[in-house]
C-alpha cells in the first residue's frame, strides 16, 4: 500500500507537471501567435503608410512636372510676343527712318533748285 501510494503520488505529481507544462507551452504559444499578429499589423500599417507616401510623393512630382511645363509654355509665348513686338517695332523704325531720309532728300533737291533758281537770277 505505501508504494502504491508512492507510485500513485508518483503519477499525480508527474501528471500535475505534465499540464503545468502543457499550459506554459499553450500560454507561450498564444503569446507568440499574438506577437505574431502584431507584427503582422505594424507591418501591414507601414506597407500602407509607404504606399500612401509613395503615391503622394508621385502626384506631387506630377504636379510639379505639369507646373514646370504650363510655366515654359507660358515663357515661350512670352518671348514669342516680345521678338514678334521687337521684330514690328524694327521694321516700323526702318519704315519712319526711310521715310525720314526720303523727305530730307526730296527737301534738299527743292533747296537745291530754289538756290539754283536764284542764281540763275
Amino acid at each position: 500500500q505505501k508504494r502504491e501510494k508512492e507510485l500513485s503520488d508518483k503519477q499525480a505529481s508527474l501528471e500535475a507537471d505534465a499540464q503545468k507544462r502543457e499550459k506554459e507551452l499553450s500560454d507561450k504559444q498564444a503569446s507568440l501567435e499574438a506577437d505574431t499578429q502584431k507584427r503582422e499589423k505594424e507591418l501591414s500599417d507601414k506597407q500602407a503608410s509607404l504606399e500612401a507616401d509613395a503615391q503622394k510623393r508621385e502626384k506631387e512630382l506630377r504636379d510639379k512636372h505639369a507646373f514646370l511645363e504650363a510655366d515654359a509654355q507660358k515663357r515661350e509665348k512670352d518671348l514669342s510676343d516680345k521678338q514678334a513686338a521687337f521684330e514690328a517695332d524694327t521694321q516700323k523704325r526702318e519704315k519712319d527712318l526711310s521715310d525720314k531720309q526720303a523727305a530730307f532728300e526730296a527737301d534738299t533737291q527743292k533747296r537745291e533748285k530754289e538756290l539754283t533758281a536764284k542764281l540763275l537770277e
